[in-house]
Order: C-alpha cells, then structure tokens, then sequence
C-alpha cells in the first residue's frame, strides 16, 4: 500500500511504524515531484495538513482512495468531522488508525464493511497485527483514555509500594503474583508516562534520604533533560551533578547551568557515588552490573525503573533502592 504523506515532516517514529505495517510513504514535496505515481491514498497526521490535501484533490482525484489519519497529533473528533463535511462523496474513504501494544495490534475506525478497512486490516493481518475495527470516535477515545489509565495503574501500584516498604515485602513480587490475573496483567511502570510528578516526588525523598545517610559527592541522573525539570532539584545543591543524555537530544545550557552532561555512560559514572534512573533504555537495561560497579567510586542506585534484577542488584551494588524494594538501603 503507498500512500502519499501530505505533512511537511513525518515524524520517523510514524514512518518506522506504517512501513512495519505494509504501507510505504511517499513524503511530502511539490507537485511535480508526485505527479503520476501511482498511490493509493493519502496520509494526513495533522490537521494542518488538510489544506495541502484539499489542494491536491484535483490532481489525486483520478485516482482516489484512503484517507488514512495516524500519529499522535490528529485532533479528537477530526476524522469524524471530515466524513460528516465529505457531502456524500464516497470516493474518499476516511480513516482512523492508531496503534496500541507496543505497535502489536491496531484500532482502525471507519466504516466495517469498507474497502480500505478490509485493506488495512488484511496488510496488518500480513505483518501479524490483529486489528479492532470500530468508528472513528471510538479510536479517538481510546486514545485519549489510554495515558490516563496508565496513570492510574501506576499510582495504584506506586501506593501499593508504600505498602510493601512498610510490611518490608516485595511490590516485585507482590505486582507479579497480582498480574497471574489477566485482569490485571505483568507489566505496571509506564515509562512512555506524561505525568512524571508522582515517580519524580518519589526520587526526590529517596535522594534526600541517601544524602543524609551516605557521604555522597558526584551524582549521575539517567533519564531525558524533561524528567529533571519536574523534581525539585534542592537536594542536589552542593553536589557534582553529572545527566546521562542521549546523541539526538539538545539541552539548552540555561536549563542546567551547573550540571555537566554525558553522551557515554562509562563518563557519566565515572566516579560516581550515586546513580539515579528515572527513565530506561536498551543501554541500562542491558548493562552489566559488575560494569556498573567498576565505575562508580559507590554503588549507590535509586531506581524509579526496576531495570535490575533483585538478587543480582543485592548482591553486586551497595545499595540499590527501588519502588517498592528495600534492598541493601540506607535506612
């Protein structure tokens, strides 16, 4: 399936997604460039966009199709809007689509019996997604009440590690026997999460603790620049504060002037008495601890991710605190 992208800038993310699911993009550009080739609709991720598609019609109209809105910025209610405004015209069959499970299955929302639906659901069939077909309003909630479930999971589980800290057990443990209910499921931190208050508040207490309970010098925080800026950063006063960053992302020096910044891990630990994680990736997920301890001059971690195994953790760090779990801490 082609369809031509008639935003300016496709996020790669979008791109990286579609293409998994048999649609190849045509980006965007000017109307020679286009001209002739042969698509099979258009893909609109921004309201903006329905301009340069109301533009293309004459030219797109010998060969009209699917009008396919995905991505995180489509309005709520917009693909609604377009079929309820099309005055009839069934050339152009509207769709919504959006994917949930970590891309494993899809939402599509138009018209179940139509050509495209079956289209799209047959080429997701074919990349072994499975889709729910249903109106577009009904995607476009889903959407915007997922995040807030997820939210609400979390604090759940979050309180429920104050539990555990308080009955010294394991929230690990408890999370996992409680996710043996389908109902319920295995997986509970959102690290994908809008609202980082809660984790960032719980960092925060925890960090003033080890501060008073260990002589600690140099800190090294793993996580994007954004999560920092939500935790009140008092705690950190009279400290070597090394971030952890990643090669794409830009700080602007008037954020963190007194913080240094790291695009390699073995620099940013290097000496370390304290490494806070407030947002995993494949490089701590998969980092050897006894390579973590070499580095740091203490291994002191406070972990909002769970990203170590327990016994692995107690027995190679020096202490190591996450939600939930008192293992080797300072208290």
């Amino acid at each position: 399936m082609r369809l031509l992208a008639l935003s300016e800038e496709i996020p790669s993310v979008v791109s990286r997604d579609l293409k998994a699911c048999g649609i190849q993009l045509i980006p965007y550009g000017k109307q020679a460039e286009w001209t002739g080739q042969k698509v099979d609709g258009v893909l609109l991720t921004k309201e903006a966009s329905q301009g340069a598609w109301e533009e293309a019609l004459p030219v797109l109209s010998a060969t009209p199709g699917l009008l396919l809105l995905y991505g995180p910025s489509i309005p709520y209610g917009w693909a609604q809007r377009l079929v309820d405004n099309s005055d009839g015209d069934e050339a152009w069959e509207v769709v919504r689509m959006a994917l949930v499970a970590d891309g494993e299955k899809a939402l599509i929302g138009g018209t179940a019996d139509g050509f495209w639906v079956r289209t799209l659901c047959r080429s997701l069939a074919k990349s072994q997604r499975v889709s729910l077909v249903c109106k577009a309003k009904e995607v476009d909630e889903a959407v915007r009440q997922l995040p807030l479930y997820f939210v609400w999971k979390e604090r759940f589980f979050v309180e429920l590690g104050e539990v555990c800290d308080q009955e010294g057990i394991s929230l690990q443990t408890v999370a996992r026997a409680m996710g043996m209910d389908r109902r319920v499921g295995q997986d509970w931190l959102y690290p994908e999460r809008l609202d980082h208050r809660r984790v960032m508040q719980w960092i925060e207490r925890e960090g003033r603790l080890v501060a008073e309970k260990s002589n600690v010098h140099r800190v090294a925080l793993w996580g994007p620049a954004v999560l920092w800026r939500e935790m009140d950063k008092s705690w950190l006063q009279g400290k070597e504060v090394c971030l952890v960053t990643q090669e794409d992302e830009s700080i602007p020096n008037d954020i963190f002037p007194e913080w240094t910044t790291n695009r390699t891990w073995e620099k940013a630990l290097k000496d370390a008495d304290l490494l806070v994680i407030g947002k995993p990736d494949g490089i701590i997920r998969g980092l050897p601890l006894h390579e973590l301890v070499l580095c740091m001059k203490q291994a002191i971690v406070l972990d909002a991710c769970a990203c170590f195994p327990l016994q692995e953790a107690r027995s190679l760090l020096h202490s190591y605190r996450a939600i939930g779990e008192k293992t080797n801490v300072w208290e």
